[in-house]
């Protein structure tokens, strides 16, 4: 028997394993695909097709996998760009001899450069440039568990060149793309095609430097039109807009303008004219007329042209000229796209680059990179000054270094002030082409106040704007289980306070000087503790000086010094890891006389959990949670007699009669009367009732008790504890109607019914 259970045992655990195994070979998988593909040529530089990699099933891609995308050896790469919809960015990858670069920061071939992610992203990936053919995808971490999110890239191979190639070098005429992973990882291998090399009968199109335009348009680079063989471009004269197309499609936006059409080559002087036509999408198009094919050699074609603008754009973009059509000679509505003109607005532009995490108390802490963009040149005339100031409760500290992305201007550094929140510098030279400065490798000082996004408001000539450059984080997270505390009473029991360290180590041992370092917690003035109470830790490895816990400023301020840093993480839900935290229990408040109701607000500070306390003023450097809300104890109800009629607004109050602004009345058998009437009635002052506009709730305080009355729910809150009821308060005439009986239980008196006279008697 017991043989036969184990090799029951046996099968399952066989059986488990092989569902698994097919499980993962069905799903993880990607779908590798073209965007589109292009003609081109040998011996150029162009732009091949973009490709699509696409998780088929969420979760299928995990940490550790990676993919080798490659090139064909007659290929180079100048750029690429990834494109990650998820997170909405694009990060453009420049090849050099030796090294590559991603944004501003250069790497050695073999190295790897973060393209998405960082240390609390739930999603990093990593790129290695091997050579100037092949480049390696790794992913880092994914979305947590479970997710239906999918991983999703496009990839655009923006300026390749093509070594020169003769046909019968080739094994085909496809440039593909070879995607090469384990079989363990999430990544599907394969190929993909992303252009065809036309070694005979195709055409493409080049483009000099691009111009620059103003909302009054103008002339834009010239455009060269190549045959790779001479008849490449077919005879299309008797229906040119419909059949056997050849045509050039400006950006949204624009519209051609004045052209000129240069022939030469294979291209006799009336071989090719033109139209201009305006496609289904409204894009302006340049068709050509071929009303004679080349002859003798290739046809070449130097369009000169201006165009308009349709209408004021608001930001600068590129103007691209998109080539394509259904000519033999073409091969595609999508063949080339080059840029010919850069539309510009004048004015400067501040656009963030990146935004690192920070820490609130922390000192020298790196920031994200911006920069600042001419619209158009001499919009930084020379001798202008530009400010970049921080928000309060941060400074400078290392000034953010300066240097040039475009134009020739010399920005430099001129002084700092505002107490350390703002730095100047002065355009010492103007651009005479569109200049754009990158300002970066900047740290900062932060008090534990810190706003939590950190900004930088830049000003100059004609711009104010502000840029997110770090979010910050505070070191711990304070909270309070709440609690109701009443003045001049004694000895009063709130809620424990939990602090939670947000990273490892966040609760230092020493300040700058060596000293023990210590976390302080303050009460406002007027609310001291009665008693020292219990401190500890209850989870991580932090460790407290016991012996050390005092309370100081007239019992104001409880002191409680760090022995030892947390070192180890604790993992929370979702795999999110923090710090130790520690409790605070048994506490006891003394609450004076002449405090004022409302929030008891504790104030958390102190050198263990800021190294800028001497940088900010103390208002800056703390840490703030509700303990407790103070009300006053109502005096002694007034013993009286209060009669309601049903249909009047008029009520009395012992001897005295009172108006009212609406009149009780009876709905299925239970009489409704105004709440706010009443509470008056029976002593209770303005000061006791509270109204919520927003979850619709209103609670009335007496010396004794605390009731609660929510619109819509057949049942009230007494103390803290649910009592049903069999009809719910309702608003008319926007006063809150409430049984009336119920209310006066709940307030303890005496309720009767007069049937006779229709009248609800209180004692």
């Amino acid at each position: 028997m017991r043989r036969l259970l184990l090799i029951m045992n046996l099968l399952s655990v066989l059986l488990i394993c092989l569902v698994l195994t097919f499980a993962g070979s069905a799903f993880a998988e990607t779908t590798n695909k073209a965007l589109w593909v292009p003609n081109v040529s040998p011996d150029s530089t162009v732009q091949l097709g973009g490709l699509c990699i696409s998780e088929t099933y969420a979760m299928s891609i995990k940490p550790g996998d990676w993919v080798t995308i490659k090139l064909p050896s007659f290929t180079e790469l100048n750029k690429m760009t990834f494109y990650f919809p998820e997170q909405g960015k694009a990060i453009t990858v420049t090849f050099y001899k030796d090294n590559y670069s991603v944004g501003s920061a250069t790497y050695n071939y073999g190295e790897e450069a973060l393209l998405i992610g960082g240390t609390t992203a739930s999603s990093e990936i990593r790129l290695q440039a091997i050579n100037k053919q092949s480049v390696t995808l790794k992913v880092c971490a994914v979305p947590a568990w479970p997710t239906t999110k999918t991983f999703r890239t496009y990839i655009h191979f923006d300026e390749v060149y093509i070594k020169p190639v003769a046909p019968g070098e080739l094994e085909s005429s496809d440039i593909k793309v070879t995607l090469d992973a384990p079989s363990t990882s999430g990544f599907s291998s394969g190929s993909v095609t992303v252009g065809r090399l036309l070694t005979f009968g195709g055409s493409t199109i080049t483009a000099d430097s691009p111009t620059n335009i103003t909302e009054d348009g103008g002339k834009i680079a010239d455009i060269t039109l190549k045959e790779e063989v001479a008849g490449a471009l077919k005879k299309n004269d008797a229906d040119f807009l419909q059949k056997n197309t050849v045509k050039l499609v400006l950006s949204p936006g624009f519209s051609w303008d004045n052209v000129t059409l240069i022939p030469l080559g294979g291209f006799s002087k009336d071989s090719v004219a033109f139209a201009v036509h305006t496609e289904r999408d409204g894009r302006s198009a340049l068709y050509l007329k071929i009303n004679n094919e080349s002859s003798g050699s290739p046809g070449q074609l130097v369009i000169k042209a201006s165009i308009k603008v349709d209408e004021p754009l608001t930001t600068s973009r590129d103007v691209k000229v998109t080539y394509g059509g259904t000519n033999p000679g073409v091969g595609g509505e999508r063949i080339a796209e080059v840029t010919v003109a850069k539309y510009l607005v004048p004015g400067l532009t501040v656009t963030a680059k990146s935004a690192l995490d920070v820490v609130a108390g922390r000192s020298n802490q790196q920031i994200g990179s911006f920069t600042i963009a001419e619209g158009m040149p001499g919009d930084l005339p020379q001798g202008r000054l530009i400010s970049l100031t921080l928000p309060e409760g941060a400074k400078w500290n290392q000034v953010p270094q300066v240097s040039l992305e475009a134009g020739s201007g010399v920005l430099e550094f001129r002084g700092t002030r505002d107490e350390g929140r703002t730095v100047t510098f002065v355009v010492k030279a103007a651009s005479s082409e569109r200049a754009v400065f990158c300002f970066k490798n900047a740290t900062v000082d932060l008090a534990l106040g810190a706003p939590e996004e950190l900004t930088v408001t830049v000003k100059g000539p004609g711009v104010s704007s502000t840029v997110t450059v770090a979010h910050v984080q505070a070191p711990v997270a304070v909270s309070a289980a709440g609690s109701t505390v009443r003045i001049g009473v004694q000895e009063q029991p709130v809620g424990t306070i939990t602090i939670q360290e947000n990273l490892v180590g966040a609760l230092r041992t020493r300040d700058a000087a060596g000293n023990r370092a210590v976390l302080k917690l303050t009460l406002p003035s007027g609310v001291r503790f009665a008693r020292i109470p219990t401190v500890k830790v209850t989870a991580g490895d932090l460790e407290l000086d016991a012996t050390g816990i005092k309370l100081d400023d007239n019992d104001r301020t409880l002191v409680i010094p760090v022995k030892l840093s947390s070192a180890t993480p604790v993992e929370k839900q979702a795999g999110e890891q923090v710090g130790s935290t520690l409790a605070v229990e048994d506490i006891l408040l003394t609450v004076e006389r002449a405090v004022p109701e409302g929030d008891i607000t504790l104030e958390v500070s102190g050198s263990a959990l800021s190294e800028t306390e001497d940088l900010f003023s103390p208002s800056l450097n703390k840490l703030t949670c509700v303990l407790a809300r103070c009300i006053t104890p109502a005096p002694e109800e007034i013993k009286r007699k209060v009669v309601f009629t049903v249909g009047s607004t008029r009520y009395q109050v012992g001897s005295e009669e009172r108006e009212m602004d609406v009149a009780p009345y009876i709905k299925e058998g239970r009489i409704y009367a105004p709440v706010r009437y009443l509470a008056y009635a029976v002593g209770l002052t303005e000061e006791r009732i509270f109204w919520n506009s927003e979850d619709f709730t209103v609670t009335l305080l007496t010396g004794k008790r605390v009731v609660q009355f929510k619109v819509g729910q057949r049942g009230y809150v007494l103390q803290g504890i649910y009592v049903p009821m069999d009809a719910a308060p309702e608003i008319v005439n926007g006063r809150v109607m409430v049984p009336y009986r119920y209310l006066a239980q709940a307030l303890g008196f005496q309720v009767s019914w007069d049937p006779v006279k229709q009248a609800i008697i209180i004692q």
